[in-house]
């Protein structure tokens, strides 16, 4: 595996990571949806491998980003360019399902070759959505319009 420009971070707990869809699946996930018990939702895409791992990036997102993607509005290499805290990260993770190497990166750290194409636009059915967790990730967005509506009417 390519060797990516970025800053380890010792731990990360993903046991608060709840799958909500497979949004790309061939012979396994590619691009999964994750949503916290928070509401936040996150995009994992599978970028490389070699004999002993898996690496998978994974950004922060908004559900309106997904929404837009899932329905050809955007394509998956703006919403994976456009992460909500400017960081993508990356993991390697073990047939035993173990994670190493996580790290933290800036966009233009990952190499060309980690990104999907200019023109990827959803064209897949999602694979077995966990309806509960998917009204967490719904709700996180409804959240954001209530939100923005209050500070609209403030300001």
């Amino acid at each position: 595996m390519k060797t990516i420009k970025g800053i380890c971070i010792k731990k990360r707990n993903f046991d608060k990571f709840k799958k909500v869809a497979d949004l790309i699946y061939f012979d396994g996930p590619l691009l999964s949806h994750y949503v916290t018990n928070k509401g936040d939702n996150y995009l994992f895409y599978w970028i490389d491998q070699d004999d002993t791992n898996n690496r998978w990036m994974f950004i922060r997102t908004d559900y309106d980003n997904i929404q837009k993607y899932t329905n050809k509005k955007q394509t998956l290499r703006n919403v994976l360019s456009s992460p909500l805290d400017d960081i993508v990260y990356t993991v390697d993770i073990d047939e035993e399902g173990n994670h190493h190497n996580f790290q933290a990166h800036s966009i233009e750290d990952l190499p060309e070759d980690y990104l999907p194409t200019e023109d990827s636009y959803y064209e897949f059915e999602p694979e077995d959505v966990n309806k509960e967790n998917l009204s967490i990730a719904e709700m996180s967005g409804k959240k954001l319009d209530w939100f923005r509506k209050v500070c609209a009417a403030v300001l």
